[in-house]
């Protein structure tokens, strides 16, 4: 890693230090692979999926930027190491927002939307975000390209950053809101909630944080730094694109940290299996519903996520309205006897408790 100095010939600007990718690759791939055990122990595949593919793409990154370190004049294992880096963050932010959608599930009553539409409505936005970013890597790392086709790629790249920081922005919005809500209805007495809402506040923050730091190296290095080089009469290229201990700090450990948190306190911990089972208005009692219903298209559902809460037929009431609890005033439970909640509620009851100490142990 250099001081500031040019290493001639190296498409990186310096000469990137191979024990740090060598770490990150086995970071990750370690990281990748427990997540692999704990979707087969804990039987969430569908639920943590996108956590071993965002290991998966970010082992090969790095294993990549090894070989880089060696064959730093290698214009194309560049292009490859950088393309591999920009997806993966995206992917790690769209599993944040399964995981919060899984919360959903589990306190329906205080869910902002849809959850399964909540997250088709991410996805299609990750996917404008993923074409962007690797539309946009591919024109700036090939620096042979002609200046219009490299500004076409740096106003790509660009965009791209801007979209991740404005899900992340809204991401972080759905989180304090849901979070107030709970509050107020005695939820978040539930370490079964608090818990998996902590690990989502922090995550999120580290994928903020890497975001900026991407923002910031975009907005403030030329589209084509190779040419700048070359204008003697301009300004100096910033530290920012110079030295890798920023990126080191600011993109690769934070990314690392988001990974390695969740394998600590897996969702799978706190939340149940069955995403028909719901925790009640008492905070304690955990019951089996029929699950979210939404007869509304997938066009429907993309233009307007938030319908199936706002225009819910008069006639038609939630399910966990017709639970045998609810809200009272001042945010307490009350027991209204609804059809069949007593009855669901002893049913659940030992599951409850062993959620309860499975999450206690976690």
């Amino acid at each position: 890693m250099s001081d500031e100095k040019i290493v001639p010939g190296s498409v990186y600007f310096y000469a990137p230090n191979k024990g740090a990718a060598i770490f990150f690759t086995v970071a990750f791939a370690v990281s990748g692979l427990y997540h692999v055990w704990q979707c087969f122990y804990f039987k969430c595949f569908k639920l943590t999926t996108l956590l071993t593919l965002s290991c998966a793409v970010l082992t090969t990154a790095y294993a990549t930027r090894a070989y880089g370190s060696v064959h730093y004049d290698d214009a194309q294992v560049y292009t490859a190491s950088t393309l591999l880096l920009y997806i993966a963050p995206p992917i790690f932010q769209l599993a944040n927002l399964q995981i919060l959608g899984r919360l959903y599930h589990f306190v329906p009553y205080f869910a902002l939307m849809h959850p399964a539409r909540m997250f088709l409505t991410f996805a299609s936005i990750t996917a404008v975000i993923e074409i962007l970013a690797v539309m946009g890597v591919a024109y700036l790392s090939n620096r042979s390209l002609p200046e219009k086709s490299t500004q076409m790629g740096d106003a790509m790249a660009k965009a791209s950053l801007v979209l991740q920081l404005l899900q992340i922005a809204i991401t972080l919005l759905m989180l304090i809101t849901f979070h107030h809500v709970s509050r107020q209805g005695k939820i978040t007495k539930s370490p079964r909630v608090t818990r998996p809402l902590a690990i989502l506040y922090t995550t999120t923050g580290l994928l903020l944080l890497r975001t900026l730091y991407a923002t910031i190296y975009h907005f403030t290095t030329p589209a084509n730094p190779t040419l700048a080089l070359q204008d003697q009469n301009g300004p100096a290229l910033p530290s920012i694109l110079l030295r890798e201990v920023y990126f080191l700090v600011l993109d690769s450990t934070p990314i690392l940290l988001t990974t390695i948190l969740w394998n600590i306190f897996h969702p799978r911990s706190y939340l149940p299996a069955d995403d028909t089972r719901y925790l009640a208005q008492d905070g304690q009692t955990e019951l089996k519903g029929p699950g979210w219903k939404d007869s509304r298209s997938l066009t429907e559902t993309f233009m307007n996520p938030f319908a199936s809460l706002t225009h819910r037929a008069a006639h038609e009431k939630p399910f966990w309205e017709r639970n045998g609890y609810a809200f009272g005033r001042s945010g307490r439970v009350v027991r209204t006897g609804g059809q069949g909640g007593r009855r669901a509620a002893n049913q659940t009851h030992s599951q409850t408790q062993s959620h309860g100490v499975l999450g206690a142990q976690a």
